[in-house]
């Protein structure tokens, strides 16, 4: 019986820790909002490493091409190798600084590392935030030195609000002093409080992880104390003699 309490009991703390480090090694974008519009911004791709026995060595960030960004650049001295992939728009931005026909599509990282235990952060300027749409969705990839690599594409849905493996979201909100659509400055915004905004989705759906695995752990705890309690040596009462 004891035995059987003590397996119960590690089995829930593994399952604790397993979903804890499913909870945090999301891939994200900060901020998690701009403005619609906005002409300036950096875009900063925050990445974990979720491993416990390789290093990340690469990430490959999708960006949209139906609503698209008018200009993207990486920002220098990294110390990762950045590799630019451009498309062409099946239909031009025009902007006040001239007609966009391509855009940036992919940036991929390679040649540098995230150790074990750590993160890493990937700035990227963009330029001309579209106005036609309330989100953007940038599908990650991360590469990790064992071969295995972790993609971050899953978009949520009604039928699936909160997937294993979110791609990272940008809310935009609507445009600052009434703009009509052409880029313009403006300036960042705090992340909208919508419960309906897929990133308070993914916000609550951490949180609420976070609460089951403390109850998880408080669980074990209890199991592992009762299976120590049951197995503790009994003192067992011995008849007085008569003289």
């Amino acid at each position: 019986m004891r035995s059987k309490l003590i397996v119960s009991a590690l089995s829930v703390l593994t399952l604790v820790m397993l979903w804890s480090g499913v909870a945090e090694g999301h891939v994200t974008v900060n901020p998690a909002s701009l403005p619609q519009g906005t002409s300036d911004a950096v875009l900063t791709f925050r990445v974990p490493n979720e491993s416990s026995t390789a290093n990340v060595i690469g990430l490959h960030i999708q960006f949209p091409l139906t609503h698209p960004i008018v200009a993207l650049n990486p920002e220098a001295g990294s110390g990762w190798t950045v590799a630019v992939h451009s498309s062409s728009l099946a239909k031009p931005v025009i902007t006040d600084d001239g007609t966009f026909a391509s855009t940036v599509s992919e940036i991929d990282w390679s040649n540098s590392s995230i150790p074990i235990g750590q993160f890493g952060e990937f700035n990227v300027l963009a330029q001309g935030l579209p106005s036609g749409t309330s989100l953007l969705t940038f599908k990650a990839v991360q590469l990790y030195s064992d071969g295995t690599s972790v993609s971050w594409i899953q978009v949520p849905t009604k039928a699936a609000p909160n997937p294993p493996r979110p791609a990272p979201t940008l809310t935009l909100t609507a445009p600052g002093g009434g703009s009509t659509g052409s880029p313009s400055t403006s300036s960042p915004a705090t992340p909208p409080s919508s419960a309906g905004s897929a990133t308070g989705a993914i916000s609550s759906a951490d949180n609420g992880l976070a609460v089951a695995a403390l109850i998880l752990a408080a669980f074990a705890i209890a199991v592992a104390f009762l299976a120590v309690w049951l197995g503790r040596p009994r003192l067992v009462a011995r008849p007085q003699s008569e003289d």
